[in-house]
């Protein structure tokens, strides 16, 4: 029987597909992407320098880092927020699979 968690992820990993999002499990570095998901989590770094928005997207295959470099925040992107969004796989601060500075679009939470 499959729990909440599991459902929750086949529903984004299909609504990924019939979007025609590329699953951030399987993105390439260097890779022109557009992906889709929900925000887990919203960072802003460093506090003091030149700020950066980080936003975790969570697409039932994966997590990808969404950066805007420049931004302390940017309306309409919480936590739980649907969006997709577009740009050039490359790597995050911590190596991780991001794309900076991407376009997005924000989704109605009822898909």
């Amino acid at each position: 029987m499959a729990n909440q968690v599991d459902l929750d992820a086949e529903q984004l990993r299909n609504s990924a597909e019939l979007m025609g999002a590329s699953a951030a499990a399987k993105c390439v570095v260097g890779e022109s992407v557009k992906v889709s998901g929900t925000i887990r989590a919203i960072r802003v770094r460093p506090q003091d320098s030149v700020p950066m928005m980080e936003a975790e997207l969570w697409d039932g295959s994966g997590y990808l880092t969404l950066l805007w470099l420049g931004r302390r925040e940017i309306k309409g992107i919480v936590p739980g927020r649907f969006l997709v969004a577009q740009g050039r796989i490359s790597r995050g601060p911590k190596m991780q699979p991001a794309i900076y500075n991407p376009r997005y679009e924000l989704m109605p939470n009822d898909r």
